[in-house]
């Protein structure tokens, strides 16, 4: 164990790039488990692990150094090694098992050339055993590692479509990477661990850096990326139209076309005039434009479509991706485009990260645990069996851990970086698709019903939406309408997350792009994470167990009255009753007020509740659950909120698909999120709803009614997302069944499946009705069989 690092007041930027202070962990401890650096010719990159006392997973942190100030990495890292932990509990699973040693060994791991350069001076400076990786198998781990685990990851950019991101494909290999450092080096990649070294060239990074440091005297490369924004490299260099006066359309160049760069400086007769501004672009240009060219040559000579460029070069530099872009889809008449990664400066740090195996050694992989630590993604684990190498039991067994970006705590590359980096964090738990998800290249699975980035009306309702939201939650808090989250602490905590959260709101509102895609799925699902990093762990927790227990109250009489019902009349009560009971949602602005006075109940719910025949086709799912050959063998419900909504909704609503022979699996969020139930509290209640039926307790007993954890935090869903256990339970399930505004509407509204669906939900919010073409308080029951579905 190294130590910890304790600190308050996040902020979200306010630093200096590659200062020691850049990373800011607000408010709690934890321990540094594992450090890996990667030390180029210009910068060195850190890429490190921390976990909470008792946590099971981790979070993975990212931060950066110029190698001639080489120091202040090495104190920086010396800085996460001496901090006092103040923990004296053993090292949790991950600690352990990261490391593959006792908690007493202090390792790095360190690749680039400067960890041949720096090795001694780590060593000695650190006290510590220093493991050099190969620098090309450390660049390829990283990238694929970084493609599979982290959404919106890849992006094209263009100065007319800025960052459009892609999902990376299920054949992702073959692929290029052409790693922009001082240099430029040029790698094939064909498959897990398969690599080679096709091309490169000298004129990289270091070439821009070198000659703007000639040729106008600044020292910083931050600084002369700035001077190229407003520089005019026509005054530098010589154009096609210098040359011609005007196009030269036969051979398909324009008179903005660059033919000689800086080119245009020693000729007198065009009179240029220029400055150091200008000469930044051009060299920018010149040295971009090479890059692309070169990359292009080496895809088309080995028939290579996927080129990611990578390296802290490009650091989300408009520009440099820009001519970068120009220059792929130039040479191959747009039928390749330049594929950006927003961590890209990180990929050697997070490849030397994740190596099992000790550097430079040709032995095979030792059967002790420390060949796979329990966090490394599958990927990589089956990589070294794909090389030959004899996988021990540990490593077989070993966890499996899934990756989410946390932008609660974010930063900026560079000045100028279009997007930011947040830190990843890791649970203990695999997250794969739901097996009866259709998601093809025919048909592809899009989770999210609106892309706020091509509906900018949208864009800013949702952001406003947000921070009134969010502030309005402050006020609840003081008013004591949230019981547990009123007193002084709870105040003072949530006063911290509504100024962080407001200020990503802010950011958002100027860089909409610096997280990724925006959806309203990402919105929600940042607030959560604020909410988390300053210790708000359930705010809504006293609230959820005052509405369960009234809910549980008047269960029997629910359970009583319908069960007097025939059939069908039954199944289309509960039916509405599950929308009904979805109308217990604290996420609704319009409802909040009204749950904080305990105005609502299930009659009055359900009154508010229209139903169109657009949107709601509830006769069609009650008329074939009745019929006499429907007989679904297992259905899986995603659930929403706790009280009402899964008490006398969902239950009662699994109920009469257990009668029925139907077995049922309950899917709740794995951690809090506004007053949704997770999977822990679904068991809790479960168990105390066997005490009051005899049907639920006999299906529990039996095995045929089962709770289990998305994996999820948030009040949307992923289907592709989802935890291994949960996916396991719904292989040969032919029903699904999707509860609530945040699983049905705002994702998954048009999600298709090989099997029976339904989505059930009330449009609670007047901009996601507009959104439909449905009205505020319309009910959403769609319901789609596996031979209607449209794929």
């Amino acid at each position: 164990m190294f130590g910890a690092i304790n600190s308050s007041g996040a902020i979200i930027d306010g630093i200096k790039q590659g200062e020691a202070n850049d990373i800011l962990l607000p408010n709690q401890i934890e321990r540094v488990q594992k450090v890996a650096v990667d030390i180029g010719g210009s910068l060195a990159k850190v890429v490190y692990l921390t976990s909470g006392p008792r946590s099971q997973g981790g979070r993975l942190h990212f931060t950066a150094f110029e190698t001639d100030n080489v120091e202040k990495c090495v104190a920086f890292i010396r800085s996460l090694l001496e901090t006092n932990p103040g923990i004296d509990e053993p090292a949790d699973d991950l600690a352990s098992e990261s490391s593959g040693e006792s908690s007493n060994e202090t390792i790095i791991m360190a690749t680039g050339g400067g960890a041949h350069r720096f090795r001694d001076l780590l060593s000695r400076e650190l006290g510590a055993e220093i493991r050099v990786e190969d620098e090309m198998e450390s660049l390829t781990t990283g990238l694929n590692f970084l493609i599979r685990e982290v959404a919106d990851e890849v992006f094209t950019y263009s100065e007319d479509r800025p960052m459009q991101f892609v999902d990376p494909t299920a054949d992702m290999f073959p692929y290029m990477l052409v790693n922009i450092g001082s240099g430029v080096s040029i790698l094939k990649v064909t498959g897990e661990g398969s690599y080679e070294r096709i091309s490169g060239t000298s004129l990289g990074g270091g070439t821009l850096w070198g000659l703007l440091n000639l040729l106008t005297g600044v020292q910083s490369f931050d600084s002369m990326l700035e001077m190229t924004k407003s520089g005019d490299n026509t005054k530098v260099d010589m154009m096609v139209g210098d040359i011609y006066g005007t196009n030269y359309s036969k051979i398909g160049l324009k008179a903005t076309n660059i033919a000689s760069s800086m080119g245009g400086v020693y000729r007198k007769t065009l009179d240029k005039h220029f400055d150091d501004t200008d000469i930044a672009r051009s060299l920018l240009y010149m040295v971009s434009n090479n890059i692309g060219q070169i990359a292009y040559l080496n895809a088309q000579l080995h028939g290579i479509r996927r080129i990611y460029f990578g390296g802290y070069f490009i650091r989300g530099h408009p520009l440099t991706m820009h001519t970068l872009s120009y220059a792929i889809n130039f040479w191959s008449k747009g039928q390749m485009s330049a594929l950006f990664l927003r961590h890209e400066g990180f990929l050697g740090a997070t490849g030397a990260f994740f190596k099992t195996d000790k550097a430079t050694s040709s032995e095979p992989l030792s059967p002790t645990p420390a060949t796979a630590p329990s966090f490394m993604p599958e990927s990589a684990i089956e990589s070294s069996a794909l090389k030959g190498r004899r996988m021990s039991l540990k490593t077989r067994r070993a966890k499996a851990y899934s990756f989410t970006e946390n932008f609660s705590i974010a930063a900026a590359i560079a000045d100028n970086a279009v997007g930011a980096l947040g830190m990843l964090d890791c649970e203990p738990s695999r997250l794969m698709p739901l097996p009866q998800l259709v998601n093809t290249s025919e048909h592809p699975y899009q989770p999210d019903t609106v892309d706020l980035m091509t509906e900018p009306r949208q864009q800013v309702y949702w952001i406003s939406a947000m921070e009134n939201n969010t502030k309005g939650l402050l006020s609840l808090a003081k008013s004591g309408a949230l019981p547990g989250c009123s007193d002084a602490d709870s105040i003072q905590q949530l006063t911290s997350f509504v100024a962080l959260y407001l200020q990503h709101l802010q950011r958002l509102r100027e860089q909409p792009l610096a997280y990724g895609a925006m959806s309203v799925r990402a919105l929600l699902g940042l607030r959560e994470q604020c909410l988390h990093e300053v210790g708000l762990e359930d705010i809504f927790a006293g609230v959820k167990q005052r509405e369960t227990d009234a809910a549980l109250a008047a269960l029997p009489d629910l359970l009583q009255a319908t069960d007097k019902l025939e059939i069908n009349e039954r199944t289309r009560t509960l039916t509405h009753n599950v929308l009904a009971g979805n109308m217990f949602d604290w996420g609704s602005t319009d409802l909040r007020d009204a749950l904080a006075k305990g105005a609502l109940n299930l009659e009055r719910a359900r009154s508010r509740i229209s139903w169109s025949p657009e949107f709601d086709n509830s006769a069609a799912f009650v008329t074939k659950l009745t019929g006499p050959e429907t007989r679904y063998r297992r259905a899986v419900i995603f659930v929403d909120n706790s009280g009402a909504d899964v008490c006398l909704g969902v239950l009662p609503f699994a109920r009469l698909l257990l009668q029925q022979g139907t077995s049922v699996v309950l899917a709740a969020n794995t951690r809090p999120a506004l007053n949704d139930v997770t999977a822990r509290e679904l068991l809790q209640i479960v168990q105390r709803v066997g005490e009051l039926d005899q049907t639920i307790q006999a299906a529990v007993d039996q095995g045929k009614l089962m709770v289990y954890g998305t994996g999820s935090s948030g009040p949307c869903l992923d289907l592709r997302k989802l935890d291994a256990q949960l996916v396991s339970q719904a292989q040969d399930a032919d029903l699904v069944v999707i509860v609530g505004m945040g699983r049905a509407i705002h994702s998954n509204y048009r999600a298709q499946f090989l099997c029976d669906s339904l989505k059930l939900a009330v449009f609670k919010n007047q901009m996601a009705a507009d959104a439909a073409g449905a009205q505020i308080y319309d009910a959403l029951c769609k319901y789609e069989s596996a031979e209607s579905a449209k794929f």
